[in-house]
């Protein structure tokens, strides 16, 4: 006990790692990160382009800006307290709508107090989803449409533009369903949504006819499409886009076994595939004139995604020219159809703005983000790598090497895993693991089975499987490192939030030989108890994931829980979790915390008040990166070179700790 309290002390006055920088390329110093750095440069999380093509409206630090989509100087709309997102301007271009702290807001787009114009009183659900958002203006700019889930299950409501009438027009009282994902038709008669239910959780694609009078659906909604139910509860139906001729509308589905893009008649009748690549295509947004489609792929590098055209048949499918290999996405069309605006990142900088020419295939940022450190770290772009799994699987990855990377030098490494598991590393904006790289780590970050962006097959490969073939393709990532000569086998660590966090339990319980370090950040250790407490949607998505309930299938949930393993753990973890947490509650952490002490390891264990899923607050932020960079450093880089994991001593070189 002694021993764990003097590596908290230790931690408790740290920062960054000090770690010396030598000279870079030109005898230019490269920038030392901070984790100051990490929290300020934030990318646009939120952009709208405005009905006449000349501006932007976009969400940064907590408030909107406008730009001219030409580039200039930001011009700051909103100065009121709360987060904003859900940015979406009034079709005469007059007025902006947003969220802000669970309610609608409208404010005008010339300046002016900012209007609130629902409650957003919260529901008994999800913390996250319990209020009002998303919102969408009516064509006429009469009513603005959004999701809310005041009583429990999401829903859909709408509110005239002054505030005077609010009505549901969805209602899950009498079953568990969730209604969201929603469009406007053109003409503004109906509206198309998602509906998905426990039988139908892939979702149904229904269209109601809207009455602008009463602000309320006239009759009861038609079924257009109902999805095949995913296996592993992972996949469902995104937001369709009406034509503008209001004759039909396009979704992604998932039936040939990639996110391809269909055709839905809006009369009704069969869905037509208008693309049909071995790849994902996404977020389909019709050119003004309906002549033409707009869609994210990553058709050519399954790590990155970018914009490209087709006719809006899928005939011609070409890519539009990106600023740099990275992650484009919300593909907006100008007003006269020659060009596109799009946000885009890259492996050393957040979101910007970006545009392509169709005419010139031309593209540039007009708004960058321009985070100097980040710009200039000295550090080698990331790369994908390719390793075999024990059953043969070839696993994808993103390896970033030090700074200064010397060839045959053995260096500590990281393996950071993501969560979902449908989640995937691509070659975007990842600052972890840039700042990581810059103090001296080798870090990987593998693309487990389960992940997105290579198939359905690919994804549902740990469908009645969670602890199985997916912890031998993240431990032979570390097996990766050390047969390539990069990484010495003795400083190896380990980390990962949510599923990543889960990952991390399952490696140090299953293969406690690879890893001597372990960052376990609000994960699930014993399925069973997590499908008990988590919200609805989690329970029944990890439900079909795990082939059935625990009665159904004991043998799959045991495998899954690794609390009857923790004698076997042989590294030392450090836990966090926040209070809050509604997608995996902090009875989970709770259990882990209590086998561990029960068997005598070593462990650090951290909560954070009013935190949900992650943390958010700048303060808990910054407390847990520097908790996590003193808890590796301890480990895999002390003064002697070697690291240990030895429950006798722990004691924190000051020296690495600025």
């Amino acid at each position: 006990m002694h021993s764990v309290m003097v590596l908290f002390r230790r931690i408790m006055l740290g920062g960054a790692v000090a770690v010396s920088l030598t000279a870079g390329p030109a005898n230019v110093s490269p920038a030392r990160l901070t984790l100051e750095d990490l929290i300020q440069a934030t990318g646009v999380s939120a952009v709208d382009l405005s009905p006449n093509g000349r501006q932007f409206a976009l969400a940064r630090e907590g408030q909107i800006f406008l730009v001219d989509s030409q580039g200039g100087w930001p011009y700051q709309l909103t100065t009121t307290p709360g987060g904003k997102q859900g940015i979406k301007w009034s079709p005469d271009g007059n007025a902006i709508a947003f969220v802000s702290e669970g309610a609608i807001w409208t404010v005008p787009s010339t300046g002016g107090q900012p209007v609130q114009l629902t409650e957003g009183k919260r529901g008994p659900g999800d913390p996250r989803t319990a209020a009002d958002r998303l919102p969408l203006w009516s064509p006429d700019g009469n009513w603005i449409l959004f999701e809310t889930g005041r009583r429990g299950n999401d829903d859909l409501g709408v509110v005239r533009k002054d505030g005077t009438t609010t009505s549901l027009l969805t209602t899950s009282s009498q079953a568990p369903a969730d209604k969201g994902s929603a469009a406007w038709s053109r003409d503004g008669r109906y509206v198309a949504y998602v509906e998905r239910s426990p039988e139908h959780f892939s979702g149904r694609l229904l269209v109601a006819e809207f009455d602008s009078a009463t602000g309320r659906f006239k009759g009861e909604p038609r079924a257009l499409y109902t999805a095949k139910q995913d296996r592993g509860g992972g996949w469902s139906i995104r937001t369709p886009e009406w034509s503008p001729d209001g004759k039909s509308l396009v979704i992604v589905l998932q039936d040939s076994g990639w996110d391809n893009i269909y055709l839905v008649p809006a009369a009704g009748g069969p869905a037509r595939a208008i693309t049909n690549a071995d790849s994902d295509d996404e977020d389909p947004v019709f050119s003004p004139d309906g002549k033409r489609l707009a869609f994210l792929s990553n058709r050519t590098k399954p790590e990155e995604r970018h914009i490209w055209v087709a006719l809006s048949d899928g005939r011609r499918p070409h890519p539009l020219a990106s600023p740099s290999p990275g992650v484009d996405s919300t593909p907006m069309w100008s007003r006269d159809g020659r060009q596109i605006y799009f946000l885009h990142n890259s492996s050393f900088e957040p979101n910007g703005v970006a545009v392509a020419s169709l005419d010139t295939n031309a593209s540039k940022v007009v708004l960058p983000t321009q985070p100097v450190n980040f710009l200039n770290t000295g550090l080698a772009p990331p790369e994908v790598v390719h390793y075999k799994s024990q059953d043969g699987l070839a696993i994808a990855a993103i390896l970033y090497k030090p700074l200064n990377f010397t060839p045959g030098r053995q260096y500590p490494a990281v393996l950071w895993v993501h969560g979902g598991p449908e989640g995937q590393d691509v070659l975007g904006w990842e600052p972890w693991a840039l700042y990581l790289a810059q103090h001296g780590y080798l870090v990987l970050t593998p693309n487990y089975r389960g992940s997105s962006g290579y198939g359905e097959k690919f994804r549902n490969l740990n469908v009645e499987d969670s602890g199985g073939g997916e912890v031998d393709d993240v431990a032979l990532g570390a097996k990766y490192l050390v047969d390539q000569g990069l990484a010495d086998k003795d400083r190896i660590g380990i980390g990962g939030g949510s599923h990543g966090g889960t990952m991390v339990a399952y490696e140090v319980t299953k293969q406690p030989d690879v890893f001597h370090v372990a960052i376990e950040l609000y994960g699930v250790v014993d399925r069973a108890s997590f499908i008990e407490r988590t919200n609805r949607p989690s329970a029944i998505r990890w439900t079909l994931k795990m082939g059935g309930t625990p009665a159904e299938k004991p043998e799959v949930y045991k495998k899954a829980n690794i609390l009857p393993d923790v004698p076997r753990i042989e590294a030392p973890l450090l836990i966090m979790h926040g209070e809050d947490d509604p997608q995996v509650p902090p009875y989970e952490s709770q259990e882990l915390t209590a086998a561990l002490k029960k068997a005598g390891k070593t462990f650090l264990y951290f909560t954070y008040p009013k935190e949900l899923h992650g943390f958010s607050q700048r303060e808990h932020r910054l407390d847990a990166w520097r908790k996590q960079v003193a808890f590796l450093n301890h480990y895999l880089q002390p003064a002697s070179g070697h690291g240990t994991t030895s429950t006798q001593e722990i004691v924190l070189d000051d020296a690495n700790i600025k």
